[in-house]
């Protein structure tokens, strides 16, 4: 993907689109009337890889180069053909305050990045991708671990943010994270939802509360950033109206 250092943080060349398909081979599937799906998708997981715990994301390809732009200036940049895709490294070597130097790499198909960011040197980074079976497509990338005894991937985490609505995380139920109330909710077209109120951490956001739909096969949880619409009945319509969908694989 082209990019260009004069193209500013949110003016970003994103496919973004209604569907997602996680590393796992299941899909995300979002229908609702109001629904601009023009931002992109990511999804976080940790896998156990050969012994130690590491984090992933996956983004849409281009997203190494806005955090290269926007996030984390790197010292050093290596790029190089790698099981018919590219690997892109970008080591910092000085960081701030008295923090070791770090590196974050990506392993860049056509449609989608998978990111791992670590402290110390990247030397040897490209086992830390051999221990999946990387498949991209044009609705997400496919991360198989070759063996259980390569990679282990702990429960998946999506997100997808929603243009002047707020950033929305999608987890399965009875792996989810986000707390659901033991108390029933307000009833919507799709599932049940409650509000969270976010105390302190609401400072800086457009709403104070945050809200949580649950669906059949999704728990979703919203939250508002500062330019988002401060009209909290506005976020309660376009969830009452949203349908979340997550289809095995």
């Amino acid at each position: 993907m082209t990019t260009s250092l004069e193209r500013g943080r949110y003016d970003w060349p994103w496919r973004g689109g209604p569907a997602f398909v996680t590393p796992d081979g299941s899909q995300i599937v979002l229908h609702g009337r109001a629904l601009d799906a023009s931002r992109p998708w990511s999804c976080g997981f940790i896998a156990l890889v050969r012994g130690a715990r590491r984090s992933f994301t996956v983004a849409e390809a281009g997203a190494f180069d806005w955090h290269a732009t926007f996030t984390t200036i790197h010292d050093q940049l290596l790029r190089q053909p790698y099981n018919a895709a590219e690997l892109v490294v970008g080591i910092r070597n000085q960081t701030a305050g008295d923090h070791p130097p770090d590196y974050r790499a990506a392993w860049r198909g056509p449609w989608f990045e998978l990111h791992t960011r670590e402290t110390g040197s990247p030397d040897g980074i490209s086992t830390i991708f051999d221990a999946f079976r990387l498949t991209d497509t044009p609705l997400g990338l496919l991360a198989a671990p070759r063996s259980a005894r390569q990679a282990q991937l702990e429960p998946v985490r999506v997100a997808k943010q929603i243009p002047g609505i707020g950033y929305l995380t999608f987890e399965r139920p009875g792996t989810s994270q986000i707390a659901v109330p033991d108390f029933r909710g307000h009833l919507t077209q799709h599932g049940e939802l409650w509000r969270e109120p976010l105390g302190p951490g609401a400072q800086g956001r457009s709403r104070p509360d945050a809200l949580i739909l649950a669906t059949p096969t999704a728990i979703t949880r919203l939250v508002p950033g500062p330019a988002d619409t401060a009209d909290q009945n506005e976020a309660l319509a376009f969830l009452d109206d949203l349908s979340v969908i997550w289809e095995p694989a």
